[in-house]
């Protein structure tokens, strides 16, 4: 029988052919209408379906504080026409339902201390009107919302910076980081207030960085926190400016020689160099710097040469180099 159906379509000339195809179309448009008549009628059909509806909250009691989650989403089971259905399950503009915990009726839990119970009954106007009339709502799950207060205490935190700065060459960090402001009111449990001691900054990389930085910056959050923060972003101000080399001759001074030493360092000045902004470059002076030569545990027999140390410079100078770091020294008689 195969081979008869192969040798049916290898005998056909063009005019079979073309009579077969239009044949073909012809039974395809009336498979497309038959279908279409059938989903017609059967969309007519009420249906029973379950929707999930996304949740957003708003005004929580501001006297306490909530230390359970509340559920992101209600499953609703509805009965509606399949075009309603249809035409629900098309709509792109979707979104969260809001609901107002405030216009409920909280109700002590008989079981638990600090425990209130909502029935998600008293939400049925919100979701009706979000559903449309033609949509009828069966049930919705979960149908009670158990929430779980404790007393607010309040805590005032510092705020870290944690950020990472590249600055371009010959660029750096000028000055102080300032946050405005510096610290925050963190609101939550006593328990959970306990466990912090300071809040930090999302994390934020700066490359290429040749100019100063003033920029907002959020504040991290743990999403298992159920703290509340006074404010979600903090201002950062980072002086940021060009920096070249500047070069001194500094005189050294001796400490803790002995008297019984008359002793003469070779050479009695060293050169300083160090980085500093351009902003600062004429205020830095020789008699900033301290270079100091230690004799406290001198023994002539034990070293040749001594060592140089800068006990005093300016805190605003950087990548600082001395040269000799190592002097020779002449024991006078």
């Amino acid at each position: 029988m195969k081979t008869g159906f192969i040798n049916f379509f290898r005998n056909y000339n063009i005019k079979n052919k073309a009579k077969f195809r239009t044949k073909l179309y012809i039974f395809i448009v009336c498979i497309f209408i038959a279908i279409s008549f059938w989903l017609f009628l059967s969309l007519g059909n009420n249906f029973d379906t379950t929707i999930n509806l996304k949740i957003d909250y708003q005004n929580l009691p501001t006297d306490k504080t909530l230390t359970s989650n509340l559920p992101k989403q209600f499953s609703v089971q509805v009965n509606a026409k399949g075009f309603d259905l249809l035409g629900y399950y098309f709509n792109t503009r979707r979104l969260p339902i809001t609901i107002d915990l405030s216009k409920t009726n909280l109700k002590e839990s008989p079981n638990a201390n600090k425990e209130f119970d909502i029935s998600t009954a008293d939400f049925y106007p919100e979701i009706n009107n979000y559903l449309g009339d033609n949509i009828q709502i069966l049930s919705i799950n979960p149908d009670t919302i158990k929430l779980y207060f404790s007393a607010l205490s309040t805590k005032k935190v510092p705020v870290r910076l944690n950020i990472e700065l590249q600055c371009r060459k010959q660029f750096d960090v000028n000055g102080l980081t300032k946050l405005s402001p510096d610290s925050i009111t963190v609101s939550g449990t006593k328990e959970e207030l306990d466990t912090i001691s300071f809040v930090s900054t999302v994390h934020n990389l700066f490359k290429d960085i040749d100019r100063p930085i003033s920029e907002m910056i959020d504040i991290e959050r743990s999403t298992e926190s159920h703290l509340f923060y006074s404010l979600d972003k903090v201002y950062v101000t980072i002086p940021v400016e060009k920096f070249t080399e500047k070069t001194l001759e500094v005189p050294l001074k001796l400490i803790n020689l002995k008297p019984k030493f008359n002793v003469k360092v070779i050479p009695t000045k060293v050169k300083v160099s160090f980085m500093v902004a351009i902003s600062d470059y004429s205020k830095v002076f020789p008699d900033m710097f301290g270079a100091e030569v230690d004799f406290a545990n001198f023994q002539p027999e034990d070293v040749s040469k001594m060592k140089v140390a800068m006990h005093v410079s300016p805190n605003y100078i950087k990548s600082m180099q001395i040269a000799p770091e190592y002097v020779d020294y002449l024991i006078i008689k």
